[in-house]
């Protein structure tokens, strides 16, 4: 609370007194505040504490609402040599609006390598490897309790695909279940005669057996391998479930149950068709010997790879979605009122005849014919590619999005009322024989467009033609400074949206506890972190705002880096301190020369908040691994008074500046011990400032404890920040109490 009559500080002791005096009052009234709520019907939940003075936390607590994550993401694509892949690292799907956090430079042999300081609510990332190429490969990580992640990544991981292209399967994306719960009847032996009913759950954990099965409902799980099964059936809303760790081959296998599931994450051949109705999910190998027939009935998704030993038939009435490979011996066929999806690859080593609709968004490879029929519909997707020996077509191929490509090794006919449409490009290599089709909407001819070889396209088409203005090893879509050789890159903290921040909330007594009530500075921050290709540290930019000035005090503010003075140059927004080792940069001296009024106290009038921007450059920086991206060391001090620079107060654990006047330390209610590593916490492990990853935060009201505005932060504490780690989120019914915050 601000003392407007008093205009100087003659004394610590003398303005510590006063501060005491008006304390005293502001708990009296609190305290009297606090009885008179409580006797209220409020319906929201109260803390389990009702002082911070009651308040101990467990030894080693940070207080930190945030955490170091390192990661270290390696290449394995020799598709470029030795060329710059661009990692980046979001805090969700960027598909869906995910943020940016980091971004830097890999090749084979050199890693990319990063901290970031992630909101302890994050569980997962999406890790992109953008190639010279700008071909993408996505992976989700889990980060939940993990302080560095490893990881390696390949080429282009197909949108949506559970399984690689090719004989190895990619194991963890999907739970399996297994046979070690939930089972009433467990098979170790060979047993042809099984019967199941509904609320059954048959497991077969044998090796080298041979059962058989009459689902009229229930469950059957397979996890043995070399597992032979035969005369089975389906009936009803049985569930045949072959888990990953089972090898399993079917003879005469029928799924006659409309409500019937096939879902198989093992390796299955099924000697013969395969005409199952109900639910088809393949996560794993699949091989058929002859036929695969969808039916009206049959929902079809695969994740996997299916090798189909004779003609695919795809008659559904539901959409059928590829996500994975299909390879089929003979024929394609996709007969009227079926949709099909094809997100990956699918091989026809026969001919396609298509009938229908055939959404491509990868690549349709077929050895022989292409037929599309009239009125029938081939609509390609963001470069994906339809390659063929011949092609007759009477219906249309349309492009969507960015340009697709049709290709046609042998001929092209191209008959009367037919129509290549919109974004894509057509290619028959030796010329058009029959061309009686309509062109429109952007569509041409040519050969030359370039489809990148990926996961789910093997064949490709052109060669990539990268561009790198600046020379600098990040080609120029992939450059945040394509025509500056210095900077490449932009990094984050907390995220790249311009909404995103965090708040710093200090009490400005150190050495003394005083009345937390966290509002003596209010300050919300972010961070741009530009780096170069070689994900070098170059050039900082930060934005402040100054939101509230609670303390009595001339309090002043600044941030120490993690880089020397004399490695910073081009300042601005800021003052670099002078007399420090590393980069401290001031912001103001006087807080109460910033803002007229406090925004404190409800009623008073107010003041919009003050922004600040800094930005300075670095020459010799250090690896964005070293410097990291947090709140790095923000510090205020009281510029009144007598040697009041020394008086800095920090966050918990971190450590004074050179001007900092160690010989407080330990004095009143400090406890900090550097030979413990111990820093700006109390006897009872109480901190002075706390960072929050919100921006704009709500801040207590002057004279109420943070634990009374936000009731479950006394818990979060006491717990060590393992329970309530949203203490600070309105989500959630009683986590305010909104009389209490500003």
């Amino acid at each position: 609370m601000k003392i407007n009559t008093i205009e100087k500080y003659n004394t610590i002791k003398l303005t510590l007194t006063l501060k005491e005096m008006v304390n005293k009052r502001l708990v009296l009234m609190t305290i009297l505040g606090l009885f008179l709520f409580s006797c209220k019907k409020t319906g929201q939940e109260t803390s389990d504490l009702d002082s911070i003075d009651k308040l101990v936390v467990p030894a080693g607590f940070n207080w930190e609402n945030s955490r170091d994550v390192s990661f270290e993401i390696s290449v394995t694509d020799t598709r470029f040599q030795s060329a710059v892949h661009v990692i980046s690292i979001y805090d969700g799907d960027p598909m869906l609006g995910g943020k940016l956090l980091s971004k830097g430079s890999a090749s084979i042999g050199n890693s990319f390598a990063t901290k970031i300081y992630l909101t302890n609510g994050v569980k997962e990332v999406y890790v992109v490897k953008t190639a010279p190429d700008s071909s993408t490969s996505t992976q989700k990580i889990e980060v939940t309790d993990k302080a560095k992640i490893s990881l390696s990544l390949s080429a282009l991981s197909p949108k949506n695909t559970k399984a690689a292209l090719g004989d190895v399967k990619i194991s963890g994306l999907d739970d399996s279940p297994d046979c070690n719960t939930g089972c009433t009847q467990t098979v170790t032996t060979s047993n042809t005669n099984l019967n199941l009913n509904n609320g059954d759950v048959v497991c077969v954990t044998g090796n080298n057996i041979t059962v058989g099965f009459n689902g009229n409902g229930g469950t059957i799980r397979i996890c043995g391998t070399n597992v032979t099964v035969q005369n089975a059936s389906l009936n009803s809303s049985a569930k045949l479930i072959i888990t990953k760790t089972a090898s399993v081959t079917f003879s005469n296998l029928n799924a006659n149950g409309s409500s019937s599931e096939f879902v198989n994450y093992g390796t299955v051949t099924i000697n013969g068709s395969f005409a199952p109705k109900g639910t088809f999910t393949n996560e794993g190998i699949l091989t058929t010997t002859g036929d695969l027939d969808l039916n009206s009935q049959t929902l079809f998704k695969n994740f996997g790879v299916i090798n189909v030993g004779a003609t695919m038939n795809v008659n559904t009435s539901s959409v059928a979605t590829n996500n994975g490979k299909i390879t089929t011996n003979q024929h394609f066929q996709l007969n009227s009122q079926s949709d099909f999806i094809n997100n990956c690859f699918l091989w026809v080593k026969g001919n396609y005849n298509h009938n229908s609709d055939m959404f491509n968004y990868g690549l349709i490879k077929v050895n022989n014919t292409t037929t599309v029929n009239g009125n029938d519909i081939i609509t390609m997707y963001n470069g994906a590619m339809l390659s063929t020996n011949e092609l007759k077509l009477n219906g249309q191929i349309i492009g969507v999005g960015s340009t697709s490509l049709v290709k046609v090794s042998a001929g092209s006919v191209l008959n009367g009322g037919s129509g290549i449409k919109n974004a894509l490009q057509f290619c028959d290599l030796n010329g058009i024989e029959t061309n009686n089709t309509t062109f429109s909407g952007g569509a041409s001819l040519g050969c030359d467009l370039y489809v990148p070889v990926t996961n789910c396209n093997t064949e490709g088409n052109g060669a990539a033609p990268p561009v790198d203005t600046d020379g600098d090893g990040v080609v120029d879509p992939q450059d945040e400074y394509p025509a500056d050789p210095t900077k490449a890159y932009n990094n984050y903290y907390p995220s790249s949206s311009p909404a995103s921040g965090a708040t710093l909330a200090f009490e400005d007594q150190w050495p003394k506890k005083g009345d937390y009530d966290m509002n003596d500075l209010v300050m919300s921050y972010r961070y741009k972190i530009v780096t170069n290709a070689l994900n070098k540290v170059v050039q900082v930019v930060g934005d402040y705002n100054l939101m509230a000035i609670g303390g009595n005090f001339k309090n002043g503010f600044g941030i120490e880096f993690p880089v020397s003075r004399g490695s910073v140059s081009g300042l601005t927004g800021g003052t670099l301190e002078t007399g420090q080792t590393n980069a401290v940069v001031v912001l103001f001296n006087d807080m109460h020369t910033q803002l007229a009024n406090l925004n404190t106290r409800p009623g008073d009038p107010v003041s919009a908040p003050k922004s600040y921007t800094v930005s300075f450059d670095i020459s010799n920086g250090p690896l964005l691994s070293v410097f990291g991206l947090g709140s790095y060391n923000p510090f205020i001090w009281n510029s009144a008074i007598p040697n009041g620079r020394g008086y800095e107060i920090h966050l918990p654990g971190k450590t004074p500046t050179s001007l900092a006047n160690t010989s407080l330390f330990g004095t009143s209610d400090d406890s900090t011990n550097p030979s413990l590593s111990k820093y700006y916490v109390t006897s009872t492990g109480l901190p002075w400032a706390i960072s929050i990853p919100v921006k704009p935060l709500k801040y207590p009201v002057e004279g109420a404890e943070i634990g009374t505005a936000y009731l479950k932060f006394y818990s979060w504490a006491q717990s060590g920040g393992t329970q309530f780690v949203d203490w600070y989120s309105n989500t959630t019914t009683g986590y305010r109490n909104n009389s209490n915050l500003y």
